[in-house]
This record gives C-alpha cells, structure tokens and sequence, in this order.
C-alpha cells in the first residue's frame, strides 16, 4: 500500500480510499521487516510516525492539507538532527541524548506534515562510501543482501530500494547520495550547494558537503525539495537557495544539448558501466537529444577533492580522546593518519585544481546544458568491505574517481540508473548541470522514466 508514488497517495487520501495513518502503519510494518535483512535503519519512531499519521488525517477530512508532502512517509539519515531522536551519527563514540533540536530541514518537512518514520543508517561519521561501522553493524542493498549498498547514505538508498519510503534524505560530500543510487538503481541527488541549508554548517568539509535526496520518481524527489529548499540561518550558502523554482514541469528536455565526457578519459571501468553509458546515450538519441563528446578532467579533479574529504574526516574526530578513538572504525583512524601530510601548500594547489576544474566545466556550458559520465566504474561489490575483493589497500576513494570532483563545485548532480540488456545489477550515470538548475535535471529524469 504504502509503495504507491505520492501522487496516488495523495489521490488516496482525497477519496478516502485509505488514511495517512494506513498508509503509516504498512510502511512501519515494512521497515521492520527489511531491518532485519538489511540493517538499514538506526531508529524507528512508531509512536511518533502514527501520531504525524493521524494528524495528518484529520486535515484530509477536514480539507486543510499541508501541502503535497501532507502524510507521506520519509526517513533521513543518521547524521541529521531530529528533535527527541539519537543523534548517533554511526559511532559509538557519540551518546544517545535525543537531539534538542530539527535542523532546517526536518523542520521544513514537519511543518508540511510528513510523516517522518525514522534513521537510516551509515557509516561512522559519514566517512566512507560503503555503509558499515563497529557499533551498528552492516547495512546490505536490497537487489543481494550478500553486496553493500553503497555509502555514506546506504541505509537511505536500501529504504527506497527495498519500497519502505519513497525518498529519503541524504548526505553528500564526495558521492554519498549518488554512489548508494546506482549501486541499488534509484535516484539521487545533490543538489546546488545551499539549496538544502546545512545548520550547524561544515567547515570542516572546504565545502563539500550537500544534503541531497534519494527517491524512486522525479516527481516524488521534486515534491519533496521544494519543501526543504531555501535559505536559513547558519548556513550562509544557503542565501541562494531559493533564488530560481525548480521548473520541473518548464522545461522541454527534447531541447536540451548533452555532453557526454569521452569515456577513453575516465580510465579503466567495467564492461557493463560501459554498456550503461552506451545505452543512455543511445536513449536520448532516440527522444531527439542532441549529444556530443567533450573534454572534461573528472579523475584529477576528483583526486583533488579527495584530499580535502580527508582533511575534513580528520577535523571531524579531531577532538576525540583516545578513549573514544579505540572505539572508532579502524579503517577511519587510518584513512585519516594520511591527512598529516597535507600542509597549506597541499590545500592551495587543491584549491588551484578546484579553479581549473570549474573553469573547465563552465566553459562546456556555453555549448551544453548537462554534462553525462558514468557514476562510478564498477558494480555493487561484498558486503561489509571497503573495497572489492582483490584490490589492494583500504581506501573506499580508489574505486570512487568519477564523483568526488563535483564536490567541488556548487553545481547540481542527479544519478540516474540504468540496467544494461541481460544484466542482473544497475549502473549508473551523472547528469551535472549549472547551479540552480536542478529542475532541468529533474525534468529530463521524468522525461526518461515516462520512456523506460
């Protein structure tokens, strides 16, 4: 019942064919039972949800909805504040104090009468693109429980994947909302830095960080970021945040020119990623959508943002005592141990590259209007590993070269997901487009779905 998109929910709910609070206690029932294979979620609040639930329906009776997110169920990630619920962030070194406070846009989303279920769940601190920690355990991607979801925002991607939601909110700050869309073949976003305000703001992070959402459908990721977009205090990137609509239903993607990044300049990826790319190119083709191959360093730029990520996961563990520190990830304690070497000369030639990068991929926009590249270059590999089987090292950003770069950048990138003829697994493409044009992407992602 609960799988429907939000348009027949809400169709539903108008002709009394079922009740937010139906609808609340089937997606509560499936939750439960996908945790128990999956590990995907750190907190379920039943009590709360039914509470929003019947609510919810009293304004459906009454005829004093909220708005489209009225009665929808939603799940965020562990590392969003929630007021009354943990905020462990997948450590153990956090406590179990329920937070004070919602940040901006959990409050956004109450205030339109969502019914929030609960936490998904993700790595420690956010720190890899796998979703595992020592505390919490492994959290498995619905399409083969023995493969990982991806990560940071793991257990938001197994949520829409396995059905219990139709978006989730996540995170992302070197590929955390786009790597887990392609490994469990849904959608997701991160969207212009600021369009979704990050209070307390992550220094941290040089600017990395996105809160972006996970869904099943254009419209159902549409509705839901044009209630938590705009600006608030304590985030000043977010003063443009609601500077330009979404437009999703103004665009025409037959008219849209496409660049297709030149495959030869991404390095070695898996015949099927390939096939995926091939594929999608093909598809747009087909609708009318002129494309064309262009020059684009992502891998450099991406080794760049690296760096950087690194940095900032040891700012963020920066203050722990050596207590707290024995009960970390051991993969985290030595991922960071290499951010010793990057000095003030190391952080400007990254801000140097970052420059180079953005000059680059602007100067594509005067011919294009949306860059294509694969989202990563393999599949979904073991669960419970931070690198496939056979790799050498430990470090996940190895096998992750394609979306770190665009975490450089303000700009909007949607991963959209293919499956390639005779394969079992998704892959994924990127969509990049200039700031504040997510409703171009969004729109040419419905276009795509209404043709698949």
């Amino acid at each position: 019942m609960h799988r429907q998109s939000f348009k027949d929910l809400r169709q539903g709910y108008l002709n009394l064919a079922f009740s937010p609070v139906d609808i609340a206690r089937s997606a509560l029932a499936h939750a439960a039972q996908v945790n128990e294979k999956l590990n995907a979620f750190s907190w379920l609040d039943e009590a709360g949800a039914l509470e929003a639930a019947h609510a919810s329906a009293q304004r459906w009776r009454s005829g004093e909805t909220l708005g489209p997110l009225d009665g929808m169920p939603i799940t965020v990630k562990d590392s969003a504040a929630v007021k009354g619920w943990p905020l462990r962030r997948g450590s153990l070194t956090t406590p179990e104090t329920p937070a004070p406070h919602d940040t901006p846009f959990v409050a956004r989303l109450r205030a339109a009468g969502a019914v929030l279920l609960g936490k998904t769940r993700a790595p420690e601190f956010n720190w890899k693109g796998v979703t595992d920690s020592p505390g919490f355990g492994i959290t498995r991607n619905p399409l083969d429980p023995t493969l990982t979801p991806g990560g940071s925002s793991g257990g938001c991607a197994a949520a829409v994947a396995a059905g219990v939601v139709r978006v989730s909110i996540g995170s992302d700050a070197a590929g955390s909302v786009r790597i887990p869309a392609a490994f469990t073949g849904v959608l997701g976003l991160k969207p212009t830095r600021g369009r979704i305000p990050l209070v307390p703001f992550p220094t941290q992070f040089s600017g990395l960080a996105h809160l972006g959402p996970l869904a099943a459908s254009a419209d159902d990721l549409a509705d839901v970021l044009d209630v938590i977009a705009g600006a608030a205090a304590g985030d000043w990137t977010s003063s443009l945040g609601n500077a330009r609509p979404l437009a999703l239903r103004g665009c025409e993607p037959e008219k849209l020119r496409v660049g297709v990044v030149a495959p030869d300049s991404l390095g070695d990826m898996d015949p099927v990623v390939r096939r995926g790319l091939d594929d999608m190119v093909a598809r747009l083709a087909e609708g009318g959508i002129a494309c064309t191959t262009v020059e684009l360093d992502v891998p450099g730029a991406s080794a760049a943002a690296a760096k950087l990520y690194r940095l900032g996961c040891a700012r963020t563990i920066a203050g722990l005592g050596e207590d707290a520190r024995q009960q970390l990830d051991p993969g985290l304690t030595g991922y960071v141990a290499a951010a010793e070497a990057l000095d003030l000369d190391a952080y400007l030639q990254v801000l140097a590259v970052r420059d180079r990068f953005a000059a680059q991929l602007y100067a594509l926009y005067e011919s294009v209007d949306t860059v294509l590249l694969p989202t990563l270059p393999i599949l979904p590999f073991e669960a419970g590993r931070n690198v496939p089987a056979g790799w050498e090292g430990d470090d996940w950003l190895v096998w992750n070269p394609y979306t770190p770069a665009f975490n450089l950048v303000p700009d909007p990138v949607l991963n959209y997901s293919v499956w390639p003829a005779n394969t079992v697994l998704p892959t994924g493409v990127q969509f990049v487009a200039p700031p504040l044009e997510e409703g171009r992407l969004l729109a040419l992602a419905a276009w795509l779905e209404a043709r698949r």
